[in-house]
């Protein structure tokens, strides 16, 4: 487990890193002389309430309390617009009292636009997902799910406030467009309320 989770860690540098040198100088080159804003880069981290949505969902079942966190850049396209790419650990799934629960986790790869107006922000953008984990406890046999799908796509919605110069509260309401297992009309939905902090 040790060894997956610092494999995870280096993919996260990579990934940010990757997109810190490709996209500055594209999102600079946008801005006009005297808007030009450095890119940040920062920590995340929050509380999922995830539910598997769709016909085959597991009947009265309530959103299920997860975690998430990983890392974020973001970078000025304009004085109040900022594309702002994330790779977050995440863990979803679904539970209900009495057919027990499901333990989805993935590696999340949203990339948000982020329109700012004072302290207050709004944002959109797509996600990709990457499973690392499915587990089950308590389901009964004849709704057990298995083989699912490795990748996840998906669209996120948010709003958020800047409490601190360097520390962020957000809400954000993430739908998947793909089902999870074949042949089953099951997606993920998932609220997120997390915290950001800049590092630099």
């Amino acid at each position: 487990m040790f060894w997956f989770c610092k494999a995870q860690l280096r993919l996260g540098f990579f990934v940010v890193s990757t997109l810190g040198l490709l996209l500055p100088a594209q999102a600079q080159d946008s801005l006009s002389y005297g808007e030009k804003k450095t890119a940040h880069y920062g920590l995340k981290a929050g509380v999922n309430f995830a539910e598997l949505w769709g016909e085959d969902a597991i009947a009265e079942s309530d959103r299920k309390v997860g975690y998430s966190f990983g890392l974020y850049a973001a970078f000025p396209l304009t004085k109040s617009l900022k594309l702002q790419p994330e790779l977050l650990w995440s863990l979803q799934g679904e539970s209900s009292e009495k057919k027990g629960r499901y333990d989805i986790s993935y590696l999340n790869i949203p990339v948000m636009l982020k329109w700012t107006e004072g302290r207050f922000y709004t944002e959109i953008g797509p996600q990709l997902g990457l499973l690392t984990l499915s587990s089950s406890k308590g389901v009964p046999q004849e709704e057990s799910l298995s083989d699912f799908e490795t990748f996840d796509v998906g669209i996120n919605l948010g709003l958020g406030y800047e409490v601190f110069d360097d520390w962020t509260l957000s809400l954000r309401y993430g739908q998947g467009f793909i089902n999870l297992v074949p042949g089953k009309d099951l997606k993920n939905s998932v609220i997120y309320l997390g915290i950001a902090y800049r590092v630099f």
